[in-house]
């Protein structure tokens, strides 16, 4: 999403600069300010930030791993160097990218809000490190500006991470939402971000496909939200925008997705097809994909094993069960409505898929 992003934020004549690892071909076209560096590194995060009004901090760490390390590295530590940054270089807003499984549970979700509480139980160290983050980015709003923000006192050392397990609160101090001084912050918790130039979620799936790898978990009627990456992009566009003092933006959390869910695995013929290959046709029943993911994370992490298990208890829930959102809230608060329908988006991807992969 990061490239439609920048792409917008040029297009609206805002002058943009980019943290990346490493330097992007697309990125010097649009003639963006890149910096490269480490989002383990405070001191290279915080360069980055010198002199920005705005700052969208969209990385992750998105794996199913065992080893917790990288989680921690990119999510805990990478958002508090990111917060801690804005804080010491005086940014106006920081727009965090959330995902909606923080509030994800073993059964469906259908239709939930904002009001959802955080996920009862943790399937994997991703769900559990970005409910962590939303946290703490949304209790740092109206902090004032400083060198030394403490993150309200909470431990988060690498030690202290591994020992939480599903209870854990970030103080929200009442602050003077009119000091000018300060950080206002919001997050988004989009799902399943696809369309045209996508190096992960899509070719992954074509990939596994066409080694005969790719197996329906449940019954195949289990309905997802989804956002198509251009509307992923306005939205945080949008969110940055509407954050203004007292307002009711500043310190919320929203869903944001396409207007309707979508069947997962109809959709995920319907990419297939774009490429020419067949429906997934093998199937497993939610048990059994729960039981054999309980497996094989234990035994990744007895033997401990690196790379992905190709089932676990969280992907296995994913794959299975109905998780869609309203979006009502998001709508009305941002002014957030998606512009490019899930039609034309997969049109689009088609035209992008068939280039690449056909």
């Amino acid at each position: 999403m990061g490239l439609y992003l920048v792409e917008r934020l040029v297009a609206d004549g805002v002058e943009t600069r980019t943290f990346c690892r490493h330097e992007h071909d697309e990125l010097k076209r649009l003639g963006v300010d890149q910096r490269l560096g480490d989002l383990r590194s405070f001191d290279d995060v915080s360069s980055a930030c010198k002199d920005c009004d705005v700052v969208y901090h969209i990385a992750a760490f998105p794996s199913i791993v065992m080893d917790p390390r990288p989680y921690y590295e990119t999510n805990v530590l990478g958002t508090k160097n990111v917060l801690a940054a804005c804080l010491k270089n005086k940014a106006r807003k920081l727009v965090y990218t959330s995902t909606q499984c923080v509030a994800n549970t073993v059964e469906s979700q259908e239709g939930v809000d904002e009001s959802v509480p955080f996920a009862p139980q943790w399937l994997g160290w991703y769900q559990m490190t970005k409910a962590i983050a939303e946290q703490f980015v949304r209790a740092a709003n109206y902090a004032p500006w400083t060198d030394d923000y403490d993150f309200g006192g909470v431990d988060l050392s690498e030690s202290q991470f591994r020992s939480l397990k599903t209870k854990f609160t970030f103080p929200s101090p009442k602050r003077d939402p009119y000091r000018e001084d300060s950080l206002m912050t919001v997050a988004l918790r989009p799902h399943l971000i696809w369309g045209p130039r996508d190096r992960n979620l899509v070719p992954r799936l074509i990939q596994r496909a066409r080694a005969g790898k790719l197996i329906r978990v449940g019954d195949g009627s289990n309905l997802l939200s989804t956002i198509y990456v251009q509307n992923a992009a306005d939205a945080h566009k949008r969110a940055a925008d509407a954050l203004e003092p007292g307002g009711s933006v500043p310190g919320s959390v929203y869903y944001i997705a396409q207007e309707k869910p979508l069947n997962c695995w109809k959709w995920i013929d319907e990419i297939l097809a774009l490429v020419g290959e067949p429906p997934v046709s093998r199937s497993l029943s939610f048990k059994t994909a729960w039981f054999i993911g309980s497996i094989l994370e234990k035994t990744y992490r007895l033997l401990r094993k690196k790379g992905e298990p190709v089932m676990t208890r969280f992907l296995a829930t994913q794959l299975a069960k109905s998780y869609w959102f309203d979006t009502t809230r998001a709508k009305k608060e941002l002014g957030f409505a998606p512009a490019v329908s899930t039609e034309e988006g997969m049109r689009l991807m088609g035209e992008d898929l068939r280039e690449r992969f056909a």
